[in-house]
């Protein structure tokens, strides 16, 4: 079966989408609406496009993400806990979680997010709240201290009681991190996504829009029961 025959239009929204990976889905609704009248966009145009049932443009994106499914990727629109808005993001399909994280990100840095997950997804107050960034970089710490105490083959028990299927290889590494590192990686996967800090004094340390959009299977199934319940209406 020959791959989805996309328009120029949709070629240029798809590049642009691949260029930024998440876009709100009133911005791309938008960009929607200049690329397919060529940039000459009118006031009145503007204003219906925030107006109508978002139907044409549902139509235009679906089509795009039809054609990406032969490259095992796909786009996907959700609404992010956080803001409350609609977000629409181009994801891989392949792979586990970990695989679904940007390629720049060493093995180490893939090892801290999965504990910073792990730490966020502890209770409802974690999830709703967030984690202070001090207490998260201890949680490394302490979560060393006890897969050298005792962690078996194939996983090792964090002191919240959840799983981390983390090798002897990214346990080693983790330790390795110095504070420093593991503060400029908590700062990348801000600005990539995966994670979002609250700009108040407290700084805490939450759920990224991109984290929802790749990982949302392995959220819901890893979430606590009232933080689940609530993201289940919106994945």
């Amino acid at each position: 079966m020959a791959a989805t025959a996309l328009s120029q239009h949709q070629h240029i929204f798809l590049q642009t989408m691949l260029a930024n990976r998440v876009m709100r889905y009133d911005i791309a609704k938008q960009m929607h609406v200049e690329i397919v009248n060529d940039g000459n966009v009118k006031p009145s145009q503007q204003r219906a496009a925030g107006n109508d049932d978002n139907r044409e443009f549902d139509k235009f994106w679906s089509e795009v993400a039809r054609a990406l499914g032969y490259l095992d990727l796909d786009l996907r629109r959700v609404k992010w806990p956080e803001d409350n808005q609609l977000y629409l993001g181009v994801i891989n399909k392949t792979g586990g979680d970990t695989a679904k994280l940007a390629t720049k990100l060493t093995p180490e840095q893939i090892a801290l997010f999965r504990v910073m997950v792990d730490e966020i997804l502890k209770d409802d107050r974690n999830a709703e709240q967030g984690v202070d960034v001090m207490s998260a970089l201890n949680v490394t710490q302490l979560w060393l201290q006890a897969a050298a105490g005792g962690g078996g083959a194939g996983g090792s028990q964090l002191p919240n009681g959840t799983q981390a299927a983390l090798t002897q290889e990214q346990q080693e590494s983790v330790a390795k991190m110095s504070k420093v590192d593991k503060e400029q990686t908590l700062r990348l996967l801000c600005v990539d996504g995966w994670l979002t800090q609250g700009d108040d004094d407290a700084g805490k340390l939450r759920l990224g829009v991109r984290a929802f959009l790749e990982l949302r299977d392995f959220l819901l199934s890893a979430a606590p029961p009232q933080s689940r319940a609530r993201w289940e209406k919106m994945l």
